[in-house]
């Protein structure tokens, strides 16, 4: 397996290629940022509420605690690099990144497909000063990525009419997921039949309906513990769970630890940053 630390830990390099068809299969959200670059093949990309189709030679950004999966498009076999780094590694940028896809002219393709490879390298390599040179030409990546993503005006087109409302679909849960959200009433809502949501909203988002909604509740419940001082009952209250019973449950089976131990994990990890 091809994945690479600094000594640090701020930054992590996972390169990897991948036979045949392959769609994520488990919640994936992040402490830190990620950069996707895709090297060959073609993949769908779903972040929050909304799918991007991705091509090769394409960047994905995602910010930092997004809900994100990737999935097959019916295109058999990719090649991709996922950077996950920490915010320090932002320290004094001028731009700042956000959710989506940057994809660079041809003229400007070859340059920074060349640092991804360089990054790849570098992070297998044992030269000495591997640990600087990673965190310099992540930097140099990530500020010719911010530059051209504030350069796109128009956000990328999602790939098909099914894909935008299943996109719209997300978006509603995301707004609503304190509500009762039952596949039978949001199909209702947006005049199509409960079979079609259930299987398009999969196809499309590589997420089940009612997995999906659990995951938006799960991370408006950690945003709370978070940056909140509310009590657990009132956290699981806010994020639209219910009963603190299924709430504990629920939250132990996704994050591997009850609420209060995450909590007391993400207190832990922020006092900790205060001093770096």
């Amino acid at each position: 397996m091809n994945i690479f630390y600094n000594a640090s830990g701020t930054i992590k390099i996972d390169h990897r290629k991948r036979t045949g068809y392959f769609t994520m299969t488990s919640q994936h959200t992040h402490d830190g940022y990620e950069l996707y670059y895709l090297l060959e093949g073609q993949r769908d990309f779903f972040i929050r509420d909304r799918t991007y189709r991705v091509n090769h030679g394409s960047f994905v950004f995602v910010d930092k605690e997004e809900l994100h999966r990737t999935i097959d498009t019916g295109v058999p076999s990719h090649e991709r690099v996922v950077i996950n780094f920490t915010e320090s590694l932002l320290a004094g940028f001028p731009l700042s990144g956000r959710n989506g896809v940057v994809t660079f002219p041809p003229q400007e393709h070859y340059k920074v497909e060349l640092l991804v490879r360089e990054l790849i390298a570098e992070a297998k390599g044992t030269a000495a000063g591997c640990d600087v040179m990673l965190e310099v030409l992540l930097r140099q990546l990530l500020l010719l990525l911010f530059r051209a993503q504030a350069e796109q005006l128009e956000p990328e087109s999602q790939p098909s009419f099914t894909h935008r409302t299943m996109s719209e679909i997300a978006a509603y849960v995301g707004k609503h997921y304190t509500e009762t959200l039952l596949l039978k009433g949001v199909a209702e809502r947006f005049f199509i039949s409960p079979y079609y949501l259930s299987r398009k909203f999969k196809l499309c988002t590589g997420f089940g309906f009612a997995e999906y909604v659990q995951h938006v509740r799960i991370r408006e419940a950690q945003r709370l513990l978070r940056e909140t001082e509310l009590k657990i009952i009132e956290v699981a209250e806010q994020s639209g769970i219910g009963p603190v019973a299924n709430f504990h449950k629920l939250f132990k089976k996704m994050n591997g630890c009850s609420p209060l131990q995450y909590r007391k994990s993400q207190r832990a990890l922020q006092s900790n940053a205060a001093y770096d």
